[in-house]
């Protein structure tokens, strides 16, 4: 009995000490996502629907208070930010008549500057009935499900290079040609 009631007095007594840490080391993102540099494609769906804000938003809410939105630029803040970008995405009006829609985000966490954790989810849907912006809203949804979800596990590593975003070209083909 004695030793069930020091159990919880030393428990407490933990999470005393580590919610002044917690509460302390908010995470600041912007309020909409952006395309990453170079994006070639149609994001016809960025203009036409508010899923880039959307993302954001869930993500606050997911995270139970540990993200919160910022207009400043993210760059020059110092603790901790959250820097999200659209890596890949397909949408179109149709329902399931169009095929899927899909997005692959990337989130990147930095410390003071210093980028410590990468994590790039990816979610698609194919739902009959249903338009380009809904599904895209849908997919946001659980985008931001899986950020917080990364956030709060708090193992993070850097995974991703931007030159792997780069097309290379390799040397000319020595191929004879068809006659």
């Amino acid at each position: 009995m004695m030793a069930a009631r020091l159990q919880v007095v030393f428990a407490l007594c933990l999470i005393a000490f580590a919610s002044p840490a917690i509460a302390g080391d908010v995470i600041l993102t912007n309020p909409r996502i952006t395309l990453r540099d170079g994006y070639v494609g149609s994001p016809e769906f960025m203009k036409e629907c508010d899923w880039a804000a959307e993302l954001p938003s869930h993500l606050v809410e997911y995270s139970k208070g540990l993200v919160e939105l910022t207009d400043q630029e993210l760059q020059g803040l110092p603790g901790r930010t959250l820097r999200l970008r659209v890596m890949h995405m397909r949408s179109a009006d149709g329902g399931g008549f169009s095929g899927p829609k899909w997005a692959t985000v990337r989130a990147e966490l930095f410390q003071d500057g210093k980028l410590v954790g990468q994590y790039q989810p990816y979610r698609q849907t194919m739902t009959l009935f249903r338009g380009g912006c809904s599904s895209l809203s849908k997919i946001s949804d659980a985008l931001a499900g899986d950020i917080a979800t990364w956030l709060r596990r708090g193992n993070f590593s850097v995974q991703f290079t931007d030159e792997q975003n780069r097309i290379e070209i390799g040397p000319e083909e020595d191929v004879p040609p068809i006659q």
